[in-house]
Order: C-alpha cells, then sequence, then structure tokens
C-alpha cells in the first residue's frame, strides 16, 4: 500500500490552537489515516502575518533511515520508527521552508533570510548561499538588492530570525527562498519563489504602516466596493482587486563545480512559485501558484515542455507516486495529476476547514511505522523538555 506524509498549514489559526498538522494518507483511497499535531515554533505568537509565515509545518524529506520534519524555526529528525535523532536551528536560518536531506547532510531553505544552509545531523553549518550574492545570476536577473548581511554576521549573527519581532521582514526577505530540489546528475536547482524589486520591498513597508495605524481595513472595504462595483474576480492570493506591482520566479541551477547559472524565470507573479521535483526523465516539476500550473521544464536548457492549469487554489508541494502519477496540493486539497496527459486525475480532500493548506507531501516507506498523534507530546517524551519554550530561553541566552 502506498501512503504519503504531508504537512500543513492553517492560516487565521488563534495563538491557543494549533498551526500546522502532519498527515498520513492513502492516495489510492483518497483517505486520510491519521492526523498528528506538529511542534509549534516558539516565537509564532509574535508573527503579525495570519495568512502563514511562523505558521504551520513546512518541508518533509525522507530517506531509508530516517524521516526529517520541519517548522518555521527547527528541523526534526527521526527514524523509521519515529524515535527522535535530534534537532537542527539556527538563529539565521528563519521561516524554513523546504529542506532536502542530501548524504550525511541536509539542506534546509531560509526564506526570511534568502538563504540556504546545508547542516551535518549535529546542526553544524557546513555551507550556505546567499541569495543576493549568486554571481552571475543576479546580473542576468538584473536584481541588484542592497546586501542585507556581511558574511561573518550570517553565522554569528546578533539578531534571531527566528523571532520576527526581531527585524523588519521586509529589509530580508527579497527573494523568498523556498524550494531546494538535488537532481540525479548532481546539479542543484533553488527557487526564488518571489523576487522582488526596491519599489515592492517599499509598498510593502507602506501597507505595515497602514496596518499598524488602522487604515488597511478602511482600504479593504474600499477594495470589495471596487470589486462588486466593476464584477471583478477576487484574486486568492492577494486582498486587492488591482496590484500595484508584481514579481519574479526564478530558478537556479548551481553545478557541482559550484558554478550557479540561471535555470528558469518566471514573470508577472503574484504570490511565490513553490516546490521543484525532478522526474524520472530529469525532466523539472515546478509549481506556478500564482496562475494554479503545474510548469513542466527542461532544468538544462531552460525549455518549458508543457504549462497545465490544474487549480484555482494555492498550489504547493507536489511528489512522485509509485504508479507515475504526481500528486500536488491547492489549500486544503489533494490533486492527482497524470503530467504525460496533461490532466488531472483525482481530487480529495485532507481537511474540511477552508484556512487550512498542504505544505509539502512526500512518499512514506512501506517500513516506516505511523508517526505520534502529537509530535509536541512525543517530543517532550523523549528529551524531557518542551521545544516551543527550550528553544526561545537559549536562544534569549544566546545558546543557539
Amino acid at each position: 500500500m502506498t501512503t504519503c506524509i504531508i504537512s500543513s498549514v492553517v492560516r487565521y489559526a488563534a495563538p491557543d490552537e494549533p498551526s500546522g498538522f502532519i498527515y498520513v494518507f492513502d492516495p489510492l483511497k483518497g483517505k486520510v489515516l491519521q492526523r498528528c499535531e506538529m511542534i509549534e515554533p516558539p516565537f509564532r505568537r509574535r508573527e503579525p502575518n495570519p495568512r502563514g509565515g511562523y505558521r504551520g509545518s513546512k518541508g518533509i524529506s525522507i530517506r531509508d533511515d530516517q524521516i526529517a520534519l520541519s517548522n518555521a524555526s527547527m528541523v526534526f529528525r527521526y527514524d523509521p520508527d519515529w524515535n527522535l535523532l535530534g534537532v537542527i536551528s539556527h538563529p539565521v536560518c528563519a521561516c524554513i521552508h523546504d529542506i532536502c536531506l542530501d548524504g550525511d547532510a541536509l539542506w534546509v531553505t531560509a526564506s526570511q533570510t534568502d538563504l540556504l544552509f546545508k547542516f551535518d545531523f549535529t546542526g553544524r553549518v557546513l555551507d550556505y548561499y546567499y541569495a543576493r550574492q549568486l554571481s552571475p545570476v543576479t546580473e542576468e536577473l538584473g536584481w541588484t538588492p542592497p546586501l542585507a548581511f556581511k558574511p561573518d554576521e550570517i553565522l554569528d549573527s546578533k539578531i534571531d530570525f527566528r523571532d520576527p519581532g526581531t527585524h523588519e521582514k521586509e529589509v530580508f526577505n527579497r527573494s523568498h527562498l523556498n524550494s531546494v530540489c538535488v537532481l540525479s546528475n548532481g546539479d542543484i536547482l533553488l527557487s526564488l519563489g518571489l523576487v522582488l524589486g526596491g519599489g515592492h520591498a517599499r509598498l510593502l513597508r507602506l501597507k505595515k504602516l497602514l496596518v499598524k495605524f488602522g487604515v488597511w481595513p478602511v482600504l479593504l472595504d474600499a477594495n470589495r466596493r471596487i470589486r462588486s462595483r466593476f464584477h471583478l474576480k477576487r484574486d486568492l492570493h492577494s486582498d486587492l482587486a488591482i496590484r500595484p506591482v508584481t514579481a519574479r520566479s526564478a530558478v537556479i541551477r548551481m553545478a557541482p563545480n559550484g558554478i550557479f547559472g540561471l535555470s528558469l524565470v518566471i514573470s508577472d507573479i503574484t504570490a511565490p512559485s513553490h516546490s521543484l521535483l525532478e522526474a524520472p526523465d530529469g525532466t523539472v516539476i515546478y509549481l506556478n501558484t500564482t496562475q494554479g500550473c503545474v510548469l513542466h521544464y527542461e532544468p538544462q536548457s531552460g525549455d518549458v515542455i508543457s504549462l497545465t492549469k490544474v487549480t484555482d487554489g494555492f498550489l504547493r508541494g507536489v511528489t512522485l507516486l509509485p504508479d507515475g502519477l504526481f500528486l500536488m496540493g491547492s489549500k486544503n486539497e489533494l490533486i492527482t495529476f497524470d503530467l504525460g496527459a496533461r490532466r488531472v486525475k483525482a481530487r480529495s480532500r485532507i481537511s474540511d476547514n477552508p484556512n487550512e493548506a498542504v505544505y509539502d507531501i512526500k512518499v512514506l516507506p512501506d517500513h516506516y511505522s505511523l508517526p505520534p498523534i502529537s509530535f509536541r507530546d512525543h517530543f517532550i517524551m523523549s528529551s524531557g523538555y518542551d521545544p516551543e519554550i527550550s528553544l526561545g530561553l537559549a536562544a534569549s541566552r544566546g545558546e543557539c
């Protein structure tokens, strides 16, 4: 029997409610086998963004002898029987998105700081890549944001970016580095899901001020009136009827010799693109969340093979099933997609909550047992301490 493990984010979750779950799902029957409450990051209550941000369960990566699960601040490693193997966390590795086990290392995308980290299993940083310094790709993109870090500040930062109250998001998150994929030929692909120019960042700062002074709800009400008056369809990824600016998504290819190249660019983006996945023939799937499309392309040449619309929802998370079909997420829905025929084969839901959205999906190997119902309770039993509280205390003392 094929089963999948799925992470989710619950938007608008109250501070005392779970903001994310881990599901075990049978794709053949379209049935949830188990739902597990994920560990919350320690500073979640300081995150003002109700739609996502530091909420929820994030990336998943699996190999035969271990599985890694993440929230926005920590990566937890378990063996196939769900014995805790270790925890990886770093002050500058914040708002974690996708993760990837690669040999005896773990790649982690930190979207809040535009960084890709490579950790060993003790949590030591082996390497890192800063999206704003990936020359010559940045020049080819025409993207020249100011450097928010000096090299020594990345590993020895005095700011704990896991705490959203310590910094201004708009200064540090300009590329939304959110996915990493190690290809069979040794290349590594990085998704810059939402590449922002200076004008976009200034508008985000303006929105933040309007929210602070109570003006934003008035503008949203006017926006609703405009949509109603002119019968405009609501963009599911935006509160606004008319977007003042759009951005781009970019996929960067890093060769084994460390040379970077631009693999793909998507223009007119209003929501980050997500979830790189290599197909069996070496081509790549990339999810254009703005358009709800599955983009199939050749990573060496950048040639787009096909672009297929599958949803009006928030497209994110994809895995290859043993039968050759792809399973992907769209809000609280799972879509089974036939890439060869370019059509949707089935749809099913993991939740009845319209504010819950799939984050990541992986096939769970047959020799893995079912995970614990509560990862927090399981962690406390395994380690003797509460991860949500202890990380906050350790961070305040500068110990992690």
